[in-house]
């Protein structure tokens, strides 16, 4: 493995992994971190929008039997992680945005990059239902995003044993400025005017800074966020909401096992953005970064094209082995066995 302050030195690694995790966790990740991510050639050929826009069209979705707290999740590479924790024995929450996967929203409040508050309630919700089971999560794009953004507002004091997060935009300045005005800026700027006419009817009386008529027809995501998700969340610009609500500021706080994945060549969540330096500082952190993968993409590994993401099995190992040293951990104290030997495996791990 390479050291903690250089890239992966040899060529055939699927990217570098920086690290202030421990060497205990690169054991269990060493398949994936010894071969090379290869992309679907035939279909992609190394592009990383290709990849992207071929992952969110074609890509399988599973049939899956949603009850009340996740019902509505559409999104294909939620559902294959889903199935693959529940043939593992896990149990699975997936948890919507305001107004995402036909969840209803009943405030004149839409979600956003900055508002942790929505996750609280369903962590406190799922603590309050399990209370004796670990809880861990994983995050997608902007909801990788809110995700790192909790775990460092709650820090120490975090009910999670652990955390993934993949194609964090982190640095929304920056991933701003990356797809301003193209296809992905016009893709987004589109599923938000239709979510907003969903629930048009919660924000007719609004004035104030509000400025409905050009959140309800903004072409760029920007002109959306300027018009109403800036002013709900008390914001006095679309530049103070994106620096303000970037997560790259919350890895230090970070006190909980947290595995980054990130793709090199990502489009919407440019590696520019990624805060490397404050990843390699923190001992619970580990930073896994393909060179190709597009925007959850990673058409690659057993299953592509059309099944599972490559990430998906790295990510299912890596809460596997975080939930074996919990349960290790639990037992040490519970059968008065030799707590030294169980503290030092513990803190061995510090991922």
């Amino acid at each position: 493995m390479p050291s903690q302050h250089h890239e992966a030195t040899h060529p055939s690694l699927p990217g570098n992994h920086r690290r202030g995790a421990k060497h205990s966790i690169l054991p269990v990740l060493k398949s994936y971190l010894t071969r090379p991510v290869q992309p679907v050639s035939f279909a992609l050929g190394g592009n990383c929008h290709v990849e992207t826009i071929y992952a969110a069209y074609f890509r399988s979705l599973p049939d899956v039997r949603l009850h009340r707290l996740s019902g509505g999740s559409e999104n294909t590479y939620v559902r294959h992680m889903l199935v693959r924790a529940r043939s593992k024995g896990w149990r699975v929450v997936v948890f919507n945005s305001r107004g995402c996967g036909n969840s209803p929203v009943t405030t004149p409040k839409l979600y956003s990059a900055s508002f942790t508050g929505d996750m609280r309630e369903v962590v406190a919700h799922v603590s309050a239902r399990y209370p004796k089971a670990n809880l861990y999560a994983v995050g997608w794009s902007m909801g990788a995003n809110i995700l790192v953004r909790y775990l460092g507002e709650e820090s120490h004091t975090c009910p999670l044993s652990g955390a993934v997060s993949l194609c964090n935009p982190f640095d929304l300045v920056n991933s701003g400025e990356d797809f301003r005005y193209g296809l992905y800026d016009k893709a987004l700027a589109s599923a938000l005017r239709k979510n907003f006419k969903k629930h048009a009817l919660l924000f007719e009386d609004m004035g104030g800074e509000y400025n409905i008529p050009l959140a309800a027809n903004a072409k760029y995501v920007r002109e959306f966020d300027d018009g109403l998700t800036r002013v709900s969340f008390g914001f006095k610009s679309v530049d103070d909401y994106y620096s303000d609500s970037s997560s790259s500021k919350s890895v230090k706080h970070v006190r909980i096992p947290l595995l980054c994945i990130q793709a090199a060549n990502d489009p919407v969540a440019p590696s520019r953005g990624i805060p490397r330096e404050d990843i390699k500082e923190n001992p619970n952190c580990l930073l896994i970064v393909t060179p190709k993968g597009g925007h959850l993409g990673w058409v690659a590994g057993d299953e592509a094209p059309f099944g599972a993401p490559w990430t998906d099995p790295v990510v299912m190992d890596y809460l596997q082995h975080l939930e074996r040293v919990a349960v290790k951990g639990l037992a040490c104290h519970s059968n008065s066995v030799d707590a030294q030997q169980c503290t030092e495996s513990l803190h061995s791990l510090e991922v």
